[in-house]
């Protein structure tokens, strides 16, 4: 029952953007963006057995679309120096893929993929902070996302023999909805480009 709480969470994040958001293409993108992670919490949150391959490749086209939305915000050179880097990103996943596309773990490799969107998204909030509401909640995102990923470690590591990350995985609360959903609502809220 509490997943479904969670859930109603994002889809009233997503229904805030669609009555509020500004009427311009920066708008029409969080709005996107945040559709996609809706659709991508409908897999690994709505339903009882998560399905985690759409629900990441959803959280990656999500991540493509607020990172196409901090990048029509930059101006001049450091749009340059933004589009460079993100070709960067990706021949670089590219590469890796291809190498390893071979009896590698597809979960893995999208997992990879979203990792390096979202800090690359969050680099660049950071550097040009013009939106303190989209900043924060990106920056919430990495820090839920962090959480997932010591949870999901234990499905690959000896956590003992780890003690930070069996501390982090010992804490009895969900530190991954602590910091999603005041994520969600920032996002939400910046999709309304000063709307409210």
């Amino acid at each position: 029952m509490c997943r479904l709480f969670e859930y109603a969470l994002v889809l009233m994040c997503f229904s805030f953007a669609c009555g509020h958001r500004s009427e311009t293409l920066d708008g029409l993108l969080a709005l996107g963006a945040l559709l996609f992670t809706a659709g991508a919490d409908f897999f690994l949150v709505a339903l009882k057995e998560e399905q985690w391959l759409p629900g990441m490749a959803l959280f990656c086209v999500a991540q493509g679309l607020w990172a196409v939305r901090l990048w029509l915000r930059e101006e001049g050179k450091r749009r340059l120096v933004h589009l460079f880097v993100w070709a960067g990103t990706c021949a670089t996943l590219l590469v890796v893929a291809v190498i390893l596309a071979r009896g590698v773990d597809a979960l893995l490799l999208l997992g990879a993929v979203y990792a390096s969107f979202l800090l690359t998204t969050v680099f660049f909030s950071w550097l040009s902070p013009r939106d303190l509401l989209f900043t924060l909640g990106m920056t919430l995102f990495l820090g839920c996302d962090l959480f997932v990923a010591v949870n999901n470690a234990a499905l690959y590591l000896d956590l003992g023999a780890y003690p930070l990350l069996k501390t982090l995985y010992d804490i009895p609360f969900n530190m991954m909805w602590a910091f999603y959903g005041p994520s969600q609502m920032l996002l939400a809220l910046s999709s309304a480009g000063g709307r409210r």
